[in-house]
Formats: structure tokens, sequence, C-alpha cells
């Protein structure tokens, strides 16, 4: 199944929605809070799941909750002048993370979901591809988590430079 993820503003906390190929909204995302995110996930309007960002000084965590029940936890790791993201279960994130070109894998190495920024865009714009279909839901939620990663940097770099 294919899908394409836009961003909204909405008094600076981000919000999307993901579209079918058909141009059907499928999921909505809502941050529910400002100092320390929690972003719910929502099938054609049934609440699938939910993002919190765990407290810590350095590097980042999230929890990930599908159906109220935490079944993951990414983590941000520091890899020579660069971070990474692990993922707490055997599934693995391969590609450039913070540019939105990679692929996730389940347990066994299998390619479960592939995702990619178009380029030449007004507004930032994801194309993703679910490969998985039984673990979808699952999936979407650890791309919105992945999502939070990206906007925390986009909003530390932005914070450096005006100080400078």
């Amino acid at each position: 199944m294919k899908y394409y993820l836009r961003e909204n503003l909405r008094f600076l906390l981000p919000d999307g929605v993901l579209y079918d190929e058909n141009g059907e909204v499928v999921y909505r995302y809502n941050n529910v809070t400002v100092l320390f995110p929690q972003v719910d996930l929502y099938k054609k309007n049934q609440f699938i799941g939910s993002i919190k960002r765990n407290m810590t000084w350095f590097l980042k965590s999230y929890d990930v909750y599908y159906n109220n029940a935490l079944i993951d936890t990414i983590s941000e790791q520091f890899k020579l002048f660069r971070s990474e993201l692990t993922l707490g279960r055997d599934w693995k994130i391969k590609g450039d993370i913070f540019s939105w070109h990679y692929e996730i894998y389940d347990e066994d190495n299998i390619l479960i979901a592939r995702v990619d920024q178009e380029l030449f865009r007004l507004h930032r714009r994801f194309y993703i591809d679910v490969i998985d279909e039984d673990r979808e839901e699952i999936i979407m939620l650890l791309i919105i988590a992945i999502n939070q990663f990206d906007r925390d940097k986009s909003t530390q770099v932005a914070l450096s430079s005006s100080r400078g």
C-alpha cells in the first residue's frame, strides 16, 4: 500500500495526514502537548496509538504505544559526528533517516516499508510504501515517531542559528 504524508502547522505544533494513492485521507496525527511531545495517530477517526517523548537530557527517545500498550522505544544514538536511530525491537532502519530516504526491515531482515521525500514541492511531502500490510499500523506509528526526531533536529538547528 502506498501513502503520502503531508504536515500542517497549527500553533507551531505539526499535525499531519496520510493519504492513500487515491488521495483519500486514511491516517491523521495530532500533537497533543507542547513541552513533552505526545502525538496521537488515528486511522479513519479510530485511535491507533501514540508516540510519547521520554525525559532525557542529551539523546532523545520516544516510546511507541499501539492500542495503549508499549510496543517499542526509538532511541537516538551518537555515532562519529552524526546521530542514528535504533529500534528497541529487532527491526532495523537503513538509509538516510534525516533526509527522509530510508527503509525499515523486520526481525528476519525482510523489507517491510520504504520512505522517500518528494523533491520539488513547496511543502514537505513524503512517499511511504508499506510492503507488510499486516503490520501497517505499527509501521505508521514508527514513521511518525521518526518524523518527531526529524522535527526535534530541525528545531535545534533553528534555535542554535538564531543565537549566533
